[in-house]
């Protein structure tokens, strides 16, 4: 009894926590980027106390050298840039924006008068003057106008002031030639004082510097003593903040520790009780959550809408939610109710609108390119349904009228070519005959004449017999009727032989080609009709004969596939191979378009090779890389 209670118990708890499977997995989402995070702030804050630390050490530094520096007045070598940069130029340029008016009165005032200004300015800090310390020009873009201190160089500021605005290395040179530390800016922002204040702070160009001729007094004593302890108190300040930020950060660090650590238990633990439930109860209880259910049903429901009901729904959550943002813009409390509805309508509904807006306007888009002329359009086949479904319809309709009308194209000009080609090829020979006939019908020709007038006319005639019978034997293949008488058949030997029966004729010896079989083995079997066959290679033989380079090689080659055999048949053309490879198949199509009347054939050729192939249940096709031509046979066993 007492264990069947226990299975009973378990059974309850891996119940529970099956339905609950979904709530913990976001349970583990929520703490993983909780994880994150605190990492992330850990390792920043981790970051910010090694640059607090460095501050530290060098602002310990600069007091210790402070203190050394202290007893010894009468030198200037304390100071470094740092020191003269934060003392010196900061109050130099807080001096110079206050007196213009924030830059403003160089804008405004001529040269001449600025020129005046030049000789009143005077840095000063009470009754302190820093004017042998930090020396400025001031430069206006727009008008060439300029404020400085240098009284001492204002001839060559002026003689130079051009070429300062219109190069840098000018304004650099200068400075760089008079100041032993400096700072140039072009649009206040790595000025010694920062400010907004300045209207157009891009017209102006603004250069501090020390200058390199200061010539130490005793009567600097005061004035050095006191920017030294200015600096003194200011690294003081700065470094009792560091050391206060330094110990607040390790508290801040301490505290994330103790959450990263309380989150990684509570992902254990739950991992731990996921793993208890196994695989199979893991996906179900995902895919039998009440939230999951409730998500897809809602999805599929709306997705199986009429574009109607969603356009009609979409106007509607959209005027609610204007409604609702209206409300809480004007309510005095927030309202989590009214903002997880907001929430719901920006993650859930608005993507929808978005999603179904675009792909309408694609398949708007898209029917206007196709109705346009444009077929080789394709409208995108995602986001909403109905869409979709209108998408990919439109899709087949205009990929359907699209191959209607290439192939109609096609049929038309095979169609003119064929008439003209046959007309050509039947013409030729019934006009030699034609004529020779006529000649022969004199009286006033020798016996000699008439003997090779009939030599002539013999070899026309058979010319025409050869083209009416390949007429009659591809229209026969066309229509099905042709028979095949397979045996077993020994390739290699065929082609061979192929080859044999070319090499006494006068165009094999004028071209003065050689034949190189390759093959994978010497004996290949095969069940085929050897006569159509040989009418193949003989076809592919005499093709390389006649289209060939003189004094080239004619490559037959024979390799193994899956379940049959390759031969290939490689020469190097002599006529440019600029032809459609499809339709080099078609009948009466020759490789040189202009139907040369030096290389005999009527294209009747590779047509009848292809169809005998294709009877025997093989493929047949052509390829070329640069004046190599290749044509390419699969049989099967």
């Amino acid at each position: 009894m007492k264990n069947k209670y226990m299975d009973s118990c378990k059974t309850k708890v891996l119940y529970i926590l099956e339905k609950a499977t979904l709530i913990m997995l976001l349970s583990i989402v929520i703490l993983l980027f909780a994880c994150y995070k605190n990492l992330l702030n850990m390792k920043h804050q981790y970051d910010y106390i090694t640059t607090l630390e460095s501050k530290v050490s060098y602002q310990t530094k600069q007091i210790n050298d402070i203190e050394k520096y202290n007893s010894d007045m009468f030198s200037i070598h304390w100071i470094d840039y740092t020191i003269w940069l934060k003392q010196c130029a900061t109050l130099g340029n807080t001096y110079i924006y206050n007196y213009t008016n924030y830059l403003n009165m160089i804008s405004i005032k001529s040269q001449d008068e600025l020129d005046v200004i030049s000789k009143k300015i005077k840095i000063t800090k009470g009754n302190k003057n820093y004017n042998k310390l930090v020396k400025f020009i001031v430069i206006d873009k727009r008008r060439g106008t300029f404020l400085t201190n240098d009284m001492e160089n204002i001839n060559t500021i002026k003689k130079n002031i051009s070429s300062f605005l219109n190069t840098d290395d000018a304004l650099y040179n200068y400075v760089f030639s008079k100041g032993k530390w400096f700072n140039i800016t072009y649009n206040t922002d790595t000025a010694p004082l920062y400010t907004n204040k300045i209207k157009d702070p891009k017209n102006f160009i603004q250069a501090y510097w020390f200058p390199k001729n200061y010539i130490y007094s005793k009567d600097d004593n005061i004035l050095l003593k006191d920017i030294l302890q200015s600096f003194n108190k200011e690294i003081e300040n700065e470094l009792n903040i560091n050391k206060k930020g330094i110990s607040h950060v390790q508290q801040n660090i301490k505290g994330n520790k103790i959450k990263l650590t309380y989150s990684i238990a509570i992902i254990i633990i739950i991992l731990i009780v996921l793993l208890s439930l196994g695989k199979t109860r893991l996906l179900t209880g995902v895919k039998n959550s009440y939230l999951v259910k409730l998500l897809i049903s809602i999805n599929n429901w709306f997705d199986n809408r009429k574009a109607l009901f969603k356009i009609t729904f979409y106007i509607l959550s959209s005027s609610l939610f204007l409604i609702l943002l209206y409300i809480m813009f004007n309510m005095k409390k927030s309202n989590p109710y009214l903002s997880f509805i907001c929430i719901i309508y920006v993650f859930l509904i608005l993507p929808k609108i978005f999603i179904f807006s675009k792909q309408l306007d694609k398949v708007i888009n898209g029917a206007d390119q196709i109705t346009n002329g444009n077929l080789d359009y394709t409208i995108d086949e995602n986001g909403d349904k109905s869409l979709k479904r209108l998408a990919k319809n439109i899709n087949k309709l205009n990929k359907g009228f699209k191959i209607s009308i290439e192939d109609q194209i096609k049929n038309e000009r095979l169609k003119s070519e064929l008439i003209a080609n046959v007309s050509h090829d039947l013409k030729t020979p019934l006009t030699s005959i034609i004529n020779y006939t006529d000649i022969l019908l004199r009286e006033d020709i020798s016996e000699k004449e008439k003997e090779d007038f009939i030599k002539i006319l013999n070899k026309k005639s058979l010319k025409l017999k050869s083209l009416i019978e390949n007429l009659f034997e591809i229209s026969k293949m066309s229509s099905g009727k042709l028979q095949l008488n397979k045996s077993n058949v020994d390739i290699l030997e065929l082609v061979n032989q192929s080859i044999a029966e070319y090499s006494d004729t006068e165009l094999y010896t004028d071209k003065n080609l050689a034949f190189v079989v390759r093959t994978f083995k010497d004996n290949i079997q095969i069940d085929l009709d050897g006569n159509r066959m040989s009418r193949v290679f003989e076809n592919l033989i005499n093709n390389a004969l006649k289209y060939s380079v003189k004094n080239t090689r004619v490559f037959v080659e024979i390799d193994s596939i899956p379940k049959g055999i390759k031969l290939s048949f490689k020469n190097t053309s002599f006529t440019a191979l600029d032809f459609d490879k499809e339709e080099i198949f078609e009948r009466f199509t020759r490789g040189d378009a202009s139907r040369n009347s030096n290389i005999s054939g009527n294209g009747l050729g590779l047509a009848i090779a292809k169809s005998i192939i294709e009877l025997h249940g093989g493929i047949m096709y052509i390829d070329f890389d640069g004046d190599l031509f290749k044509c390419i046979i699969e049989l099967y066993y």
